[in-house]
């Protein structure tokens, strides 16, 4: 499954997409009359990373595929004198989203990854709190042209094709669009 980008303006058209709340991909310009297949599937890479007494950790990856949660503690370490930064995944209390939880003091940046590249953070600032993050199955597409931003196009269907379009309106000359088919 994957939603094809197209550019039928004449000028570059820089596409991001989101599943939810979750970006999916954030693409360089595509340029005029090109297109790119942006896979929808659901497999990414989450890490963590905080600061303790002036150190930066940074948790293994883990990979996810749907809903999850993640809890990011500091373990001692006793007998090397040390602490350990450590994620544990959860089941998520709802479907189509993903929470983000600490026990640690200071902040913690989750980083989602996609084929390696950091695509969204979440910073969980307090213990108490339960950062969610929306990853249900509409789709949410726009693209910046020259310089502007597109209307946000809505769509459901994993396997859409999203096409960046001049608008030949008289009343909107210069403006562009998006559309979608199939």
């Amino acid at each position: 499954m994957s939603i094809i980008l197209r550019n039928t303006t004449n000028v570059d058209a820089q596409y991001v997409v989101k599943k939810g709340a979750r970006i999916v991909s954030r693409l360089p310009a595509i340029t005029p009359g090109a297109q790119l297949s942006v896979p929808t599937d659901d497999t990414y890479e989450v890490i963590a990373t905080t600061l303790i007494d002036g150190n930066t950790y940074t948790s293994a990856p883990l990979e996810v595929s749907g809903s999850m949660g993640f809890l990011a503690q500091v373990l001692q370490v006793p007998a090397q004198g040390t602490y350990e930064f450590d994620v544990q995944e959860f089941p998520s209390n709802t479907a189509e989203q993903l929470s983000f939880q600490k026990t640690c003091i200071n902040p913690v940046t989750f980083t989602i990854l996609k084929d390696g590249k950091p695509l969204q953070n979440v910073v969980v600032n307090d213990s108490t709190q339960n950062q969610t993050l929306d990853i249900s199955n509409t789709f949410y597409i726009y693209a910046v042209i020259k310089g502007v931003t597109t209307a946000t196009l809505e769509t459901s269907d994993p396997d859409a094709v999203i096409t960046a379009t001049d608008n030949g309106s008289a009343l909107e000359a210069g403006y562009f669009s998006l559309v979608t088919s199939k």
